[in-house]
């Protein structure tokens, strides 16, 4: 059994995070301040789930600059940032082979529970029309981004739309802002989507307001988004995408690594399956699960009435 956190405890470890390293979620402007608010619970779920002193909790962040994006890893929790704000962070061929690069390296650490996909600037990432270099050019990020073991959680600081709604698409939850904007507006320049988004708008939304979108061009509001089931949540104001990416992150991050894995597998699988077999798929996964020492750790902890120490094995 995992760390069953309420509301009420996110916010709490998040204080607890502020008086660790000593910054004011509350007051923070969105550019770089999500790599602090995620260090921050990162230290405080290895201090509880290890039960370590605050001293060897203390990590530093592991940053690679990939060029057009940054990957910034601590114990727990990787963070992939585009930082192309001045192009609104459009995919290109420069920026399809970072993402790749960065998907290639989240893959091979065995530690992290969890990846964040955001971006720097006001926009996640545009469609550049006619001048969009990215089309063509092998690799598909998306497919990259949906190929991970480890949960994908998008922040979406502003509008996503082509390619840019194509790579948010491909993860397993998403957050936006209220002033974000959705679309594949590719049809009117005679484009179609190439890196999944035919196939996973239409497993998110159904059918209909798939081709809605892809049809006619239709730019989403977030409030639409969300109630279409584009997006998992939306901010109540842009200032406030830290603090709820944060607490996503802590209740995620918090429980069982190989469970949130497996959870992951059996929807995702599971969706190209027969009723029968994506039941039997679940079954399977559950029989692994029950012969880790995770879930060793789970019952113990249950019974011992304390906070699960996971150790991802």
């Amino acid at each position: 059994m995992g760390l069953a956190l309420s509301t009420r405890e996110c916010q709490a470890m998040v204080e607890r995070a502020q008086d660790l390293v000593k910054i004011d979620v509350s007051g923070l402007v969105f550019r770089g301040c999500l790599r602090d608010t995620f260090y921050a619970v990162s230290l405080v779920i290895k201090s509880q789930l290890s039960s370590v002193s605050k001293r060897e909790a203390d990590i530093a962040v592991e940053s690679i600059n990939l060029g057009p994006a940054i990957l910034e890893k601590t114990s727990a929790v990787a963070t992939l940032t585009l930082d192309r704000p001045n192009t609104g962070n459009q995919i290109d061929g420069e920026m399809a082979d970072a993402l790749g690069e960065a998907c290639r390296l989240v893959a091979e650490d065995d530690q992290l529970r969890l990846l964040v996909l955001t971006a720097n600037g006001d926009s996640f990432s545009i469609d550049g029309g006619s001048t969009n270099k990215w089309e063509g050019v092998p690799g598909n990020p998306a497919a990259h981004i949906a190929a991970l073991a480890v949960p994908v959680l998008v922040a979406l600081n502003g509008d996503a739309t082509g390619p840019g709604l194509e790579l948010a698409l491909a993860g397993d939850l998403r957050i936006c802002v209220p002033t974000a904007q959705f679309g594949f507006p590719g049809l009117s320049q005679g484009v179609l989507p190439q890196d999944g988004g035919t196939q996973r708008l239409p497993r998110l939304v159904g059918p209909a307001w798939a081709r809605d979108m892809l049809l006619t061009g239709r730019i989403v509001t977030a409030e639409n988004a969300l109630s279409i089931g584009l997006v998992n949540r939306v901010t109540e104001g842009p200032g406030q995408l830290a603090d709820s990416v944060a607490e996503l992150v802590a209740q995620i991050a918090g429980g069982s690594p190989l469970g949130a894995r497996y959870a992951k597998e059996a929807v995702g699988k599971g969706m190209d399956l027969s009723l029968d077999q994506g039941l039997g798929l679940e079954a399977d996964l559950n029989v692994i699960l029950q012969s880790t020492a995770d879930r060793a750790e789970g019952i113990k902890s249950f019974l011992e009435n304390r906070g699960s120490e996971f150790k991802g094995s």
